[in-house]
């Protein structure tokens, strides 16, 4: 798994299709925004409740060279510190649509999971390695004809980094199935007619 991780991939596509002066106010306003909920929650702030929701166009999906539109919506809770032997904790619902523009094909994604991380050995500025545990429906992947994928279950990754570079991953222990875990283009390209 060579690919740089989710959050990066989405934080360099930001900032192409923004430009640096319009991240920077967005990061701001983000940085405002997430000062507000902590105050709000004042009275439990180590538990946050959001939605999201978000468009965008994918010029090279899963390195197709296609174009796929991507729309999201779901929502989380979040505990930041957990009163628990992890060191974040996360269960969240989320839909996904891919649609291609050249053949009006759509498939969908579904998650409803519990996440939960731990540092298990190393130093965060250096060689680190992260257990990740996934419990519940992590994805299930839905063309025109039904249910393509399903991957859920309980799911135990170990996740090393380099500083914040990603290193490598290794699944722990899967009682799943989980056919889709880390790479769900072949699915998504096949259902969506981008190629074989």
């Amino acid at each position: 798994m060579g690919r740089q991780s989710l959050h990066s991939a989405w934080w360099s596509g930001v900032r192409r299709r923004m430009g640096a002066r319009t991240t920077l106010v967005v990061t701001f306003v983000t940085a405002l925004a997430l000062t507000a909920a902590l105050v709000a929650n004042a009275a439990n702030p180590q538990v946050m409740h959001f939605t999201f929701a978000d468009s965008y166009t994918d010029n090279d999906f899963c390195g197709t060279g296609m174009t796929v539109n991507v729309s999201f919506a779901g929502h989380a809770t979040v505990w930041l510190a957990p009163n628990q032997p992890i060191d974040f904790r996360n269960e969240s619902t989320g839909d996904t649509v891919f649609a291609n523009p050249l053949n009006s094909t759509t498939v969908s994604t579904h998650s409803a999971y519990q996440f939960s991380t731990t540092l298990s050995s190393g130093d965060l500025t250096g060689l680190h390695t992260y257990e990740w545990v996934f419990k519940g429906g992590a994805e299930i992947i839905r063309g025109a004809h039904g249910v393509l994928s399903r991957d859920a279950g309980n799911l135990v990754v170990d996740v090393t980094f380099n500083g914040d570079e990603f290193v490598s991953v290794e699944i722990v222990s899967d009682r799943g199935p989980h056919p889709t875990f880390g790479n769900d283009c072949d699915v998504l390209v096949t259902a969506l007619g981008l190629g074989s």
